[in-house]
């Protein structure tokens, strides 16, 4: 008897609010799985390891910015994998019994698009996306290009190898549109994994980290932040982050965070339209704003004030390989301690992990799937 292969598909794209009573993965279901024929340049996998997104979480609720992801489709782009079978075409270097991780972005690879002809296939208008564009990793066996293959290196772990992705947005974040520099005083607002991914990186390079959330983050997320040593600070309407900067933080040593109210550089991860509009207002003149976040609707914000106090705000979307790299270095090294962060489940619990990082009770949660 064959094995029957299942994976976890987003089928529906009714907006679902956490709160309402309506189960919050509704718009999901385990299904069977049917395999197609290998095409040119393709392989099949083994999904070893996956990680849930914030986008998977966005489009499996309906919210407005995933709308364009094709239903039904088997979501995913950060996993672990090993290779099975290779399809028909030149391969390159990979082969059979390869562990890897995916680039989630592959471009048009066309010598005349201006992002892919100096490889920067996550800014390729055409790109397509594993999990949203073709079937990904929350199947038990994934079809992919080869191209987008990315062999673990030695030291990490299939379960590691799920962080790969998102912990290569934040090293393309930060190491090619801030300018970090020692001493500094930096605020994460937003404390998700990518929030907390742009924390850690950030302290490695020198700066002191202000890591901020909601109450409902308090003992779970902002607790993670916390234990590794960060200030945190939990944010309300009626208690903003500009108020606090402003009526004086200190870190562990008593030495002020911050001066004058106002900080060297926001990395806005919460994708929450308010903080980036609250944003401008927190950083010192000429400092740097980088928005990692998407965000589901237009985010005003006062204009005039970053043209008068020359402020540098930059948005940053996806990475490239060379960001992988630089991803697994600080996996490899300890830099990064993605077991500190991590919650794995098991295949037959996918939902119940869906439905908690959902609800933001867990820190970072990565599916087994065999």
């Amino acid at each position: 008897m064959s094995e029957t292969l299942k994976g976890f598909c987003l089928q529906g794209k009714e907006k679902i609010y956490p709160n309402s009573g309506v189960s919050v993965t509704s718009n999901t279901a385990v299904v069977d799985m049917e395999l197609p024929e290998l095409k040119e340049g393709e392989i099949l996998a083994k999904t070893l390891y996956t990680g849930i997104c914030g986008s998977d979480t966005s489009a499996s609720i309906g919210k407005a910015n995933f709308d364009w992801v094709q239903r039904p489709r088997i979501i995913g782009h950060e996993f672990s994998a090993e290779v099975l079978e290779l399809g028909p075409g030149d391969h390159g270097d990979v082969k059979v019994g390869d562990i890897f991780t995916p680039l989630a972005m592959l471009g048009c690879q066309d010598e005349e698009c201006p992002a892919c002809s100096v490889a920067k296939w996550n800014l390729c208008p055409q790109k397509q996306i594993i999990g949203f564009h073709r079937n990904g990793g929350f199947g038990q066996r994934v079809v992919l290009e080869s191209d987008r293959v990315v062999p673990l290196m030695k030291g990490l772990t299939p379960a590691q190898g799920a962080l790969v992705e998102p912990l290569s947005i934040i090293t393309n974040a930060l190491y090619h549109k801030c300018d970090i520099k020692p001493g500094q005083d930096v605020v994460v607002t937003g404390c998700g994994i990518i929030g907390l991914m742009s924390a850690e990186v950030a302290r490695a390079a020198g700066a002191r980290v202000v890591v901020t959330g909601i109450a409902h983050d308090r003992d779970i997320r902002l607790k993670k932040a916390k234990e590794r040593g960060f200030i945190t600070l939990e944010v309300s309407p009626e208690n903003t982050l500009t108020s606090q900067l402003q009526n004086g933080i200190a870190d562990e040593n008593g030495v002020p965070f911050g001066t004058h109210g106002k900080v060297d550089l926001l990395i806005e991860c919460s994708g929450v339209p308010p903080v980036l509009t609250e944003a401008i207002d927190v950083v010192r003149p000429e400092g740097d704003i980088c928005v990692i976040a998407t965000y589901g609707q237009d985010v005003p914000f006062n204009a005039t004030h970053l043209t008068r106090t020359s402020l540098n705000m930059r948005g940053s979307m996806g990475s490239c390989r060379d960001d992988y790299m630089s991803a697994m270095k600080l996996m490899v090294t300890g830099v990064f301690p993605a077991e500190h962060y991590t919650d794995v489940y098991n295949f037959e619990d996918v939902t119940q992990a869906f439905e908690d990082a959902i609800k933001a009770q867990n820190m970072k949660a990565v599916v087994k799937m065999n």
